[in-house]
């Protein structure tokens, strides 16, 4: 019988995961997840897609954050279609130290082929990109370092402040943000963060691209979406219980999956 790359990828680094606090997630996908500080999740798995070489599959390792506060962190589904919230390693890499890519000449590809006769060979290289994954995910300890996180690796998509209350995007950390108690300081600390890396990137174009957005829409409708929600006191406090309930319903969910 033909080796299955899921089971081998699962059974070596069930072990090699474990001393940092990882574990395999309960059921048929392969992510492994620790729960940090009672609302960070950090989330480690693989991905992989065709190559030109016949036999050859390409795997690469890809990471992601959720937390408590998410409509749904989602473990039923494959990493592929998990895509939208996880970062492949190739570009954790490349935007370790930066919002945007500041230069192509930059790029290191972590990525490997690999076929049955080498699945092991492959699994045991990785394990020098695991250890790099770790590194990023440690500086993500809360909901304030978690922020620049989703900023920088998910373009902001996951901290959106429109239709908080709407049940449009699963993998949606917003609603924790929209929060009064939150310092809307760590906000704009972001968006300086990302005006000054922007400036950095060497590509005219791309420069140019990001600049507009950042400037003339995003940063203008984060705030002031944040700022409307908080002002509707009905929809705020309607929202601060959804909240809540998120985070009962996600702590129940992890136990089942056995993360905690």
């Amino acid at each position: 019988m033909a080796k299955s790359f899921k089971s081998e990828f699962v059974k070596f680094y069930k072990e090699k995961l474990e001393p940092y606090g990882f574990k395999k997630v309960k059921g048929p996908q392969p992510y492994f997840a620790r729960l940090v500080n009672g609302e960070i999740v950090h989330i480690i798995t693989y991905i992989t897609s065709r190559t030109n070489n016949p036999g050859h599959i390409n795997f690469e390792l890809c990471c992601g954050i959720a937390s408590v506060y998410r409509k749904r962190i989602r473990f039923n589904v494959t990493p592929a279609s998990n895509s939208y919230c996880m970062e492949a390693m190739t570009d954790l890499m490349k935007l370790k130290d930066h919002y945007y890519v500041i230069s192509l000449k930059d790029r290191i590809f972590y990525d490997a082929e690999y076929t049955e006769e080498t699945m092991q060979m492959v699994l045991e290289k990785s394990l020098i990109d695991a250890k790099l994954i770790i590194e990023q995910l440690d500086k993500y300890t809360d909901m304030e370092s978690a922020l620049e996180f989703f900023m920088k690796h998910n373009g902001g998509f996951t901290v959106t402040f429109s239709d908080l209350l709407s049940d449009s995007f699963s993998d949606e950390e917003g609603l924790y943000y929209a929060r009064k108690e939150f310092d809307a300081a760590l906000i704009k600390k972001c968006f300086l963060d990302m005006k000054k890396d922007v400036e950095l990137i060497e590509d005219e174009y791309d420069k140019e691209l990001y600049k507009n957005n950042l400037y003339n829409e995003y940063e203008v409708e984060v705030i002031a979406d944040r700022k409307k929600f908080q002002a509707d006191e009905e929809q705020y406090n309607e929202g601060m219980k959804i909240l809540q309930q998120r985070k009962e319903d996600n702590l129940k969910m992890l136990k089942e999956y056995k993360v905690i």
